[in-house]
């Protein structure tokens, strides 16, 4: 399994790389990108099989990728996590209207590894 994290800042990036135990979970490849323009041009390149986002981010926000990946009929079944300090009701919903598979609220890395958990064991 390959995993994109997506967040124009470096240090959630690598906390969240650090922040994971990614050797207890089948993850061969943690690819990552600083915008969604460049995370398209990953997708294009590379497989992924898991894609973290934030939502807030330059040129293209974390919802319109999700919003690509999941009308994208080749990518739509890859699990989308929102990972994002700007999820509250309002950005849920749109979050859930939009495809995304789980939507957690910075910094609750326990919260994303039990999301990453039970997305790979629904992919399975």
């Amino acid at each position: 399994m390959n995993v994109l994290l997506v967040d124009d800042q470096e240090i959630i990036i690598d906390s969240v790389k650090k922040g994971v135990r990614w050797e207890l979970l089948p993850v061969e490849e943690i690819y990552t990108a600083t915008s969604s323009l460049e995370a398209k041009l990953i997708f294009t390149n590379f497989e992924v099989d898991l894609l973290i986002t934030d939502i807030e981010m330059p040129l293209m926000d974390g919802h319109r990728l999700t919003k690509l990946i999941k009308e994208d009929d080749e990518l739509k079944k890859i699990p989308v996590v929102i990972f994002s300090s700007l999820v509250n009701e309002e950005m849920r919903r749109k979050g859930e209207a939009l495809g995304a598979d789980a939507q957690l609220t910075k910094p609750e890395i326990g919260h994303l590894v039990e999301a990453i958990d039970r997305l790979i064991d629904q992919s399975r």
